[in-house]
Formats: C-alpha cells, structure tokens, sequence
C-alpha cells in the first residue's frame, strides 16, 4: 500500500542550525494541557526565513529543572535520534522561564478526543491514519525504540487524513544484541495498553509496542471508547489469562479484528511485527 501522506519537514532548516533555540523567536499562547512534567502549551516559533510556524511547547516545572531524569529531557534526546512524518518531530530547546520543549504542533488533539468529537468519521479513513501509526511503529522497530505507552491519547491528529505518535517520555532505546529492554522499577504505567510480560515481568520489546498496538487500534475503530471500560488492572490481567479479548468494535470487519487478536497473542512470538502489520 502507498504511504498515505507526503508530509514535508518545515523545521529541517531550523534542526540543521542548533538544538538551542533563542526566546526571542518563541511566542507562546494558550495552554493545550498539563501533566506531572508541567504543562503543554501552543506556540508559534519564528524560522530563519521570518516565517511564523505553528509550535507545541512543553514547559518543565521550574523545580526540575536540574533534574537528569526529567521525563521532558529524556523525551528531547529520544525525539534528537527521530525523524519520520508520523512522529512528531522536535525542534529544539528553549531556555525561558522555564526549560521548554518545542515541537511540531499537531492541533487537532490526541486521536481519541478527536473520534469522540467526529463519530461519523467513515471507518477507511480511521484504517488509513491506524496504517500510518503502524508505519511510524515501524521505523520505531526499525530502530530498536520502545515506545511503551502507544495509546490513541498519544496519537496527534494533524487533520483529518494525518496523524502522528507522540510522547517519548517513557521510550527507551534496546541494548545492543538484545531484543527487549527491562525496567528497573515499575512506576505509574498504562496497565490496559501493556502486554502481559510488561507486568509480570517488566519487559519491553516491539512486540509489546504491537499488543499496545492493537488496544489502540481498538480504541480508534470504538471511536475513542476507553478499553475495559471501569475495570481493574487486576481484573483485567484475569480477564487475560482466562483468554478474554476486547470485543470487536460494531460493523467492524473481521479481518481487522483478527489483525487485534494477532496483536493480543499471549506469547510475544506470537504477535507479528509492525513490519508484517
């Protein structure tokens, strides 16, 4: 199948020149959201050429600063090493009030606000951007990242037929020669989107990308539904190993629904590849 969109980079100029970019050319504007890290607000960021560009900037608690671990800076170095039209791209640092990620603006919002907002969405066009997450999954496997919190909430929607990943605050990198990375310590994590080995053993790999995958996938043809409505993650993990799967989403083909019981495979050499999806 053809790729689905031929996006240009805007900000190549701007990326080529410095990582650091100065205040002075950052405009900022009404908050978009807000989270633990600080908040996320829209922007407009001025090119070398006195274009004004459309930005999303997330803004660092001052208080964390000086902290290595921020989630806000370890996201920056992942998106430094990223550049595919179906992932959001980074454009640099700002030091301002605070320390301020600046991004590609996708100003339609996460995909399942945007399907709860558009239900008479024909199902082919929300196939069409699931096949674009697929393909930015893809160049992530590529690359040996683990995403690890792919949800429709991390899906940006740029319009109607365009869609790019987002949030590479919990994406790590897997050693050389391994094929999964191991978390030291479990923290906050997106229990109804993780595979099974992500919990009971803290291992990630692109096949647990893919079973996130295909939870996402289900969300986007539910038109935004939450997975498993009010359930547990205890609940739900029961609800797994008794071989339990999300239902199929109404006037859903079978073949896609079988695409999100391949990507729900208890065993990870089960689930196929983004490559294969």
């Amino acid at each position: 199948m053809k790729k689905s969109s031929g996006y240009h980079n805007q900000f190549k100029a701007v990326q080529s020149q410095t990582f650091e970019l100065k205040m002075e050319n950052l405009s900022l504007g009404k908050e978009l959201g807000h989270g633990n890290f600080g908040s996320v607000l829209k922007g407009t960021y001025k090119m070398p050429n006195g274009e004004r560009i459309p930005v999303a900037v997330k803004s660092l608690k001052s208080d964390d600063i000086n902290n290595p671990k921020s989630e806000i800076l370890h996201e920056a170095r992942v998106m430094m090493e990223l550049d595919h039209p179906y992932i959001v791209r980074i454009i640099g640092m700002c030091q301002g009030p605070s320390m301020m990620l600046v991004m590609e603006l996708a100003g339609e919002g996460p995909l399942n606000k945007y399907l709860k907002k558009n239900k008479g969405m024909p199902l082919l066009n929300i196939l069409v951007l699931m096949l674009q997450v697929a393909e930015g999954m893809q160049y992530l496997e590529s690359l040996q990242f683990v995403h690890r919190d792919l949800a429709a909430r991390n899906v940006l929607v740029v319009n109607d037929s365009f869609v790019k990943i987002s949030d590479f605050g919990m994406s790590r990198a897997m050693g050389a020669g391994s094929d999964y990375y191991k978390a030291g310590t479990a923290g906050r994590w997106p229990l109804k989107w993780y595979a099974p080995e992500c919990i009971y053993f803290r291992k990630f790999s692109s096949k647990s990308d893919v079973w996130s995958y295909g939870i996402t996938l289900w969300e986007a043809t539910s038109y935004g539904a939450r997975p498993y409505q009010s359930l547990s993650g205890q609940a739900i993990l029961e609800k797994i190993e008794s071989g339990y799967r999300l239902p199929a989403p109404a006037k859903l083909p079978s073949c896609v629904y079988q695409l999100m019981k391949d990507c729900w495979q208890w065993e990870q050499d089960d689930r196929p590849s983004f490559m294969q999806i």
